[in-house]
């Protein structure tokens, strides 16, 4: 398992994974490291049969001024592609796969979106966020449509007790300053807490050689809120409700770049959720959650435009402990609504009602993990999939498991019903994966190789047509093929990791590489703490990657981004935080025609106490 999973347990509250949406059963082990999202239980790392990367809120604070986008890029498996700077449109490939066959959850509410602009993750602050868990691999079994690629799952931090108070201010480069603070208070019945943040970033132009209103810099501003209240009434009884809003504006460049309209986007984003978890009795454990997401949008540009979608979720689940292994049965409703065309136009809609069931089980050194899903779509009916993943303890050090599943993904409203490109004619897209890992561990040292191929038919793309315009068609299959190698470790002062991709999306309808998928990439970094520093080196790799997925699209460049940070800390409570990213000043291209940042500096300044 990736990113400094042991040491998850001591960054990782039981208020938080009790309050998440994943509920499991309860804690096996005080100090035993556990992943939610795998399983949608509390499972042991060394019980996990997946691809995971989970990143905890050490390595979230050594960010700095980045956003979730911008820590996700550096992630094994995943690549970035971005029109410019924060806030513009943005596109995260997990294992190849498009953006929105990723399923992406905040405390366990669905945020994935309409929204065209790529990951919805491209508004989030870091500054409430506890960790990351990333799930590499479909999941549909567990999460449903959407999650073809794999799932990212956001937690936020909870109040725990006593009273504290936290804050950081940071400045850089393209005039990015940053706030955030954060007040906890709890005791055994009650726990509170509520983060505010704000952020702007002067940026730079994001197209190159742009003219008119487009040769400005192009600025992002971003604030917002979490609150959380959790309740425990009696022991193994707890209730909980989370709201978290974003709103803001990024200014972007427009093609053509001789664009008379200095165009922007307004943004609003809210998830809320209301939860109770019961131990009714030793073995069983009931949760009930209703979550509700909003994101809006308003695009001034020559093609003015607003769009708004409001997702619901409901969700029974039940934990059960087995003679042989656990169990995870529920029963769930998601709602999705927006209007398509304008704002004001008439709203179009869906609902899926799904059965889940999963069981798991280890006996001497076999494990087993089965899970099944019915969904039903209220427009294209019913869905199965279905998981299989079988694990063997080789050694004392050595461990591999071997997994194969169904996934699916339903067109969205806006691909079935917009009125210039939607085809109500649509087919869900469907996928058929199969993987095999190893994994050795020794001390706190660990390595792992892993080898996957997805296969999706019914593939969803936009094509031009005779007239002005395009429209969404299934246009055939896609397979992604890769192999990830990490190797991550701790001896005295020093801490590392690196990671290595290998990875080909073709088409198979053209035989050709899909879009702005890098063939190789990989990723390092070297930490080490002397006294009160704390300094480290990251680097990442990108190969070259295919413009286009036609003959002729051009090819973009391979490139190397080395970033530097430090810490100082003048008191147990206070510490000075800088990095340096793009070390060398490197110009690259993530997107034809669109400029990435330079070389650029952020400095801040955080109290937490401790």
């Amino acid at each position: 398992m990736n990113r400094f999973v042991k040491s998850l347990a001591a960054a990782l509250p039981p208020s938080l994974l009790l309050s998440s949406f994943s509920f499991g059963v309860e804690a096996q082990e005080a100090l035993e490291p556990v992943v939610v999202t795998a399983t949608r239980q509390q499972t042991r790392v060394s019980e996990i049969l997946a691809d995971v990367t989970v990143i905890e809120r050490e390595e979230i604070e050594r960010a700095g001024g980045e956003t979730v986008v911008d820590l996700l890029a550096r992630q094994p498996g995943i690549q970035m592609t971005r029109n410019g700077g924060p806030g513009t449109s943005a596109s995260l490939f997990v294992r190849g796969t498009r953006p929105d066959q990723t399923k992406v959850l905040v405390d366990g509410v669905p945020i994935n979106s309409l929204d065209l602009a790529g990951s919805p993750l491209r508004f989030l602050s870091l500054a409430d966020v506890d960790r990351i868990e990333i799930l590499r691999g479909p999941a549909s079994t567990l999460y449903g449509a959407d999650a073809i690629g794999g799932v990212i799952q956001i937690f936020t931090r909870r109040g725990a007790p006593g009273l504290s108070v936290d804050a950081f201010a940071g400045y850089g480069s393209y005039d990015t300053a940053q706030g955030s603070a954060g007040l906890s208070v709890g005791n055994e019945l009650v726990r509170l807490r509520a983060d505010f943040q704000q952020s702007y970033s002067g940026g730079f132009s994001a197209m190159k050689n742009a003219s008119g209103q487009d040769a400005d810099d192009d600025a992002y501003r971003n604030r917002g809120g979490t609150a959380s209240l959790v309740l425990t009434p009696l022991a193994g009884h707890e209730m909980g409700f989370v709201l978290r809003q974003n709103q803001g504006r990024a200014h972007y460049d427009e093609i053509p770049p001789t664009s008379q309209f200095n165009d922007y986007e307004e943004f609003r984003t809210q998830q809320w959720q209301v939860y109770t978890r019961n131990a009714l009795t030793d073995a069983w454990t009931s949760t009930l959650r209703i979550g509700h997401a909003l994101d809006w949008h308003k695009y001034v540009s020559s093609w003015p435009s607003r769009m708004r979608t409001e997702n619901d979720e409901y969700s029974w689940q039940n934990d059960v402990a087995l003679p042989l292994g656990r169990a995870m049965l529920a029963l769930e409703r998601f709602e999705q609504n927006a209007p398509l065309g304008d704002e004001s136009s008439s709203e179009e809609s869906i609902a899926i009602n799904s059965a889940v069931a999963a069981w798991s089980a280890n006996l001497g050194p076999h494990r087993w993990q089965l899970s099944a899903r019915h969904d039903q779509h209220s427009t294209f009916g019913g869905e199965d999939t279905y998981a299989l993943a079988y694990g063997y303890q080789i050694a004392r050090e050595w461990r591999a498991h071997a997994s194969l599943g169904t996934s699916f993904k339903a067109p969205s409203l806006y691909q079935l019903f917009d009125p210039y490109s939607g085809n109500p004619q649509l087919e869900p897209e469907k996928g058929r994966n199969r993987e095999v890992a190893l994994v050795w561990e020794r001390g706190q040292q660990s390595a792992s190789l892993t080898y996957y191929y997805n296969r999706v038919r019914n593939l969803i793309d936009w094509v031009p047509t005779d007239t002005w315009g395009g429209r969404y068609i299934n246009v055939g299959k896609a397979h992604f093929e890769g192999v990830t190698l990490a190797w991550e470790g701790a001896a005295g002062a020093w801490q590392w990791r690196t990671s290595y991709d290998w990875l080909q999306a073709i088409d198979e309808t053209t035989d050709k590489a899909l879009a702005r998928r890098a063939r190789h990439s990989a990723t390092a970094s070297l930490w080490r703490q002397w006294g009160a520093w704390d300094a480290g080196l990251e680097w990442v790799g990108m190969g070259r990657r295919p413009e286009a997925a036609t003959a002729g699209g051009g090819e973009l460049g391979a490139y190397s981004l080395f970033n530097l940070v430090a810490s100082y800390r003048f008191a147990p409570d206070l510490k000075l935080e800088a990095r340096i990213d793009n070390l060398f000043d490197k110009d690259y291209e993530s997107v034809r025609g669109y400029n990435t940042p330079g070389l650029s500096a952020f400095v801040g300044l955080r109290y937490t106490p401790r």
